[in-house]
């Protein structure tokens, strides 16, 4: 039994390596692109989760289940502006929290047909009240149809 088990391990172990280096292999590869990050938006509570969500909204309408314009005023008061026709929306929300919590795009990047999204999560102190942490940003549809696949990486 435990030499079954010190097996099982071994091949885990293996394949967890060998998809870590294939991964770092894309990424060599990989060529940045651009993102504009969308401001004055808020999650709706309706669809927290108590995991990490890692969604790519392609349409309006879904990305109007996830978000909200928020009324914000002053300078800069409006959300940004997001064309579905030709950008895809790629967010990261993370679960409610009472701690000062910040989602930070680090950097996305594209090879072939893969996009890969890193980012970092900057936890502060103690809130006397809960926030849905998020981050989402757009990018430009590849002007060919393609298949895209998304990886994201927390780093």
């Amino acid at each position: 039994m435990k030499r079954l088990a010190y097996i099982l391990a071994v091949i885990v172990a293996t394949a967890i390596c060998v998809q870590c280096n294939s991964l770092k292999k894309i990424e060599a590869k990989a060529y940045p692109i651009n993102y504009t990050e969308l401001n004055n938006y808020y999650v709706r509570s309706g669809v927290v989760s108590k995991k990490i969500q890692r969604v790519v909204f392609d349409n309006e309408t879904e990305f109007q289940q996830y978000f909200s314009e928020a009324a914000v005023m002053g300078r800069n008061d409006q959300p940004t502006p997001v064309n579905f026709k030709t950008q895809y929306v790629l967010a990261i929300i993370l679960p409610v929290t009472d701690k000062d919590t910040q989602v930070i795009p680090a950097e996305i990047s594209q090879v072939d047909n893969t996009v890969i999204v890193n980012y970092r999560v900057k936890k502060g102190k103690k809130l006397g009240y809960n926030i849905i942490p998020y981050t989402a940003v757009a990018i430009d549809k590849p002007e060919v149809d393609l298949e895209i696949e998304f990886n994201f990486n927390e780093l």
